[in-house]
C-alpha cells in the first residue's frame, strides 16, 4: 500500500467515526431539543476540519446528514442540507477567523467566535426555513431560545474543542 492510499483511508475513517458521533448525539434527543444541544455536532465538525483539513467539517456533515435522515425520514431533505450547511459554515468561519494556523495551537477566542457565528446563522436559517415550509409554527419565544442556545453551544464547543486540540490532539495531528 502506498502512502497516499493510507492517508485517504485514514481520512475516510476519521470522517466515518466523527459522523457516527454526530449521528449518535442527534438520535438520543427528540426534536426540537436536539436543536438546543448542538455542542457535540460543533465539536465533531470542528475536529474533522482540524484532522482532515479543508472541507473536513463539510464532508462529515454530509455523511452524518445521510445517517440522520434515515433515522428521521420525515425531515428529508432538511436534515441532510442543514448538516452539510453547518459543516461548511464551521469550515468557512474557522478559515475566515484564522482560528488555526498550520502548526500553531488553536486560538481559543477565534474558534469560539467562529463556532458561535456559525451556530447562530444555522439557527436563524433553520428556523426561517422550517416556518416557511410549514413544518413548525411561528413561536418567537421558542426560536429566541434556539438562537441563544445555539450561540451558547457554539461558545462551549469552541472552548472545549480548543482545549481538546491544544492539549491532546495537536501533537499527533498538527
Amino acid at each position: 500500500m502506498d502512502k497516499s492510499s493510507g492517508i485517504v483511508s485514514r481520512k475516510i475513517s476519521i470522517i466515518a467515526l466523527l459522523s457516527v458521533g454526530v449521528f449518535i448525539s442527534k438520535i438520543f434527543l427528540p426534536s426540537p431539543i436536539d436543536k438546543f444541544m448542538i455542542v457535540f455536532q460543533a465539536i465533531f465538525y470542528t475536529l474533522a476540519n482540524f484532522m482532515i483539513g479543508r472541507f473536513g467539517g463539510t464532508m462529515t456533515g454530509a455523511v452524518s446528514g445521510m445517517l440522520t435522515q434515515f433515522w428521521r425520514p420525515v425531515f428529508i431533505p432538511f436534515t441532510f442540507l442543514f448538516a452539510v450547511a453547518y459543516g461548511f459554515m464551521i469550515d468557512y468561519f474557522i478559515s475566515l477567523f484564522r482560528a488555526r494556523s498550520s502548526s500553531a495551537a488553536v486560538n481559543t477566542w477565534r474558534l469560539i467566535a467562529a463556532l458561535s457565528i456559525a451556530s447562530a446563522i444555522l439557527g436563524v436559517v433553520s428556523m426561517y426555513v422550517t416556518v416557511m415550509v410549514g413544518m413548525m409554527p411561528w413561536a418567537p419565544l421558542l426560536y429566541l431560545m434556539v438562537l441563544i442556545g445555539g450561540t451558547l453551544n457554539g461558545v462551549a464547543a469552541g472552548y472545549i474543542t480548543a482545549q481538546i486540540w491544544n492539549r491532546y490532539l495537536m501533537k499527533k495531528w498538527g
